[in-house]
């Protein structure tokens, strides 16, 4: 049976987020008090669209060196920090037209018959 991919995660840098959590205490500084908390929104907006975290996510995830995760407590109503996760690679599969249906191998075209592989 073939999974489908998982929703694969973009790692950015360690400079990428220290300058999306300080971004906000800029803001502050500049501006009219009354556009102040709409850049904070606005750039808490684009760190969680960006990493699917919040702002305060990334600050104790960095602190305590656990996934730390609002978003997924909320969902799930378990820890908000938890160990992180290995990563899982899984070994390729290989799969076929045959007669009638398709069949999936470990290792690729086990048989010898040429055929050609299928996504």
């Amino acid at each position: 049976m073939i999974r489908p991919p998982e929703k694969t995660h973009r790692r950015s840098a360690p400079l990428g987020k220290a300058a999306a959590l300080f971004l906000p205490l800029a803001l502050g500084a500049c501006g009219s008090d009354l556009l102040t908390p709409f850049g904070i929104a606005a750039v808490t907006t684009a760190v969680i669209i960006n990493e699917d975290k919040t702002p305060s996510d990334l600050i104790a995830s960095a602190v305590t060196g656990q996934d730390c995760d609002t978003i997924r407590k909320s969902r799930d109503k378990g820890p908000l920090c938890r160990a992180p996760r290995e990563e899982v690679i899984e070994a390729p599969v290989f799969c076929y037209r045959t007669l009638g249906t398709v069949n999936c191998f470990a290792e690729p075209d086990p048989y010898g018959y040429d055929q050609q592989e299928i996504n």
